[in-house]
C-alpha cells in the first residue's frame, strides 16, 4: 500500500489546535484586566482563534485526509521568515508600529519573492504594503483605540 493513500486523523494538527484553544481561552480570560476598548481586539482575535481551531478539529475528525508526503521547500527561507518576525517584534517598541512594519514587510517580500524583481512589482508591492499597513494602523489607532508603540519617528 502506498504511504500517500493511508487515510488517518492528523494528530499533530489536533494537538496544535488544542494548544491554540487553550492559549485563546487564556487570552480571553486575561483580557478582562484591560479597559473595555482595549479588550476588544484581544478578545476578537482570541475568539476567532478558538472558533477556527474548533472548526478545524471538527472538519479533521469528520473527513480525515490521506497522509501527505513532506513538501519540499527552503529551510533557509523558513528560518529567514522566523528571524524577520522576531526582529519585527523586538523593533516594534523602539521604532514604532509603522516603521517596524514597513521594514518587516519589505524584508518578508525579499525573503518570499521567488521571481525576478521588476520596477512594476516593486511599485505594486510597495503600494500594497503601504495600504495594508496604513489601514491596520488606522484601524488599531482610531477605530479600536489600541495604544500602539510610537517609536522614534511616529
Amino acid at each position: 500500500m502506498n504511504n500517500n493513500s493511508v487515510v488517518r486523523f492528523d494528530v499533530a494538527s489536533a494537538v496544535s489546535c488544542i494548544a491554540l484553544i487553550i492559549i485563546g481561552l487564556a487570552a480571553i480570560y486575561w483580557a478582562n484586566d484591560f479597559s473595555i476598548l482595549g479588550a476588544v481586539f484581544p478578545r476578537v482575535a482570541a475568539g476567532l482563534m478558538v472558533a477556527l481551531s474548533c472548526l478545524y478539529l471538527v472538519i479533521a475528525w469528520m473527513r480525515p485526509q490521506a497522509r501527505r508526503t513532506h513538501e519540499p521547500g527552503s529551510s533557509a527561507r523558513r528560518l529567514a521568515v522566523m528571524v524577520v518576525m522576531l526582529a519585527w517584534a523586538f523593533l516594534l517598541e523602539p521604532l514604532g508600529f509603522l516603521v517596524s512594519g514597513i521594514l518587516a514587510f519589505a524584508a518578508l517580500l525579499v525573503v518570499a519573492h521567488f521571481d525576478r524583481w521588476t520596477a512594476r512589482i516593486v511599485i505594486l508591492y510597495g503600494l500594497a504594503g503601504l495600504i495594508v499597513l496604513g489601514s491596520l494602523f488606522s484601524i488599531f489607532k482610531f477605530a479600536l483605540q489600541v495604544p500602539l508603540p510610537t517609536g522614534w519617528l511616529f
